[in-house]
């Protein structure tokens, strides 16, 4: 039994697709002597593959070098499946994760004309509960999770949702002008961490991230949120390295490409 019938399982189907792995996690455009090699399959049998992997787009061939690369197909159906993703179901496991290593609510919303909308929520089960709940409204201007969102919109976008901010005095902290809101959400794009130290409800503080799409653009956002009688400063420090990574990890599943921008 060859290498790639061992790894594959040897049905026509299982050696295609492990032919395709194998060149598109070359680091280099494949030959076609180096995928025989690779392979260890007869080459007629390598040969009827690679004609119908390339035949569907799956993998190019590049006549000037005689070699095998990456097809544009493949980008294709990733764009279709991750369009088609759900960020609450991809999501799920990592709220989950927050809520076990905080003990604390865990949100996730959406922002929709400048409001935040929570679409799944943890709460956490110790004294003192919040008042979000699944498919609620809150304020995008004066909530963690809202400016996490904000900060990552275009010009044009953000300018809308700024228009539809009250700017209503919630707390002593609230923000309560476009322009110390713009300021905040200057520094929240170079950290990718949005905080609301008590600034929509006395006593409350969060610590919230943003996800993108595979599109690079911000769709959603995570948020730890819990008193501030509970959490000192090391810990809610902790709180924004942990909703970070869980951000990252989700839009990394979304499809989204890390950048210098996000």
């Amino acid at each position: 039994m060859t290498k790639l019938e061992q790894k594959s399982g040897g049905s026509s189907l299982d050696k295609a697709l492990s032919l395709l792995q194998e060149v598109c996690k070359a680091s280099t455009p494949l030959r076609f002597a180096e995928i025989v090699e690779k392979a260890q399959l007869p080459k007629a049998t390598v040969h009827r593959i690679l004609l119908s992997l390339v035949s569907k787009g799956l993998l190019r061939f590049d006549n000037s070098t005689q070699s095998y690369n990456s097809g544009y197909g493949l980008l294709e159906l990733a764009h279709n499946a991750w369009s088609r993703m759900d960020v609450r179901d991809v999501a799920a496991d990592q709220i989950r994760y927050l809520w076990n290593n905080t003990g604390e609510t865990v949100h996730l919303a959406v922002l929709d004309h400048g409001d935040v909308i929570y679409i799944d929520k943890l709460e956490s089960q110790k004294s003192l509960r919040l008042f979000s709940a699944v498919g609620s409204k809150g304020p995008g201007y004066c909530t963690g999770i809202g400016k996490a969102i904000m900060a990552f919109l275009t010009e044009e976008q953000l300018e809308e949702a700024i228009n539809e901010q009250s700017f209503i005095r919630h707390t002593p902290t609230t923000i309560t002008n476009a322009e110390a809101l713009k300021a905040e959400l200057l520094k929240i794009r170079e950290t990718k961490i949005s905080v609301d130290l008590e600034e929509h409800e006395e006593g409350i503080q969060c610590a919230a991230s943003v996800i993108f799409n595979h599109l690079n653009e911000p769709i959603a956002a995570l948020s730890i949120t819990a008193p501030k009688f509970r959490v000192d400063e090391a810990r809610f420090q902790h709180f924004q390295s942990l909703v970070k990574e869980a951000c990252l990890e989700v839009s990394t599943r979304m499809g989204a490409i890390a950048s210098d921008k996000h």
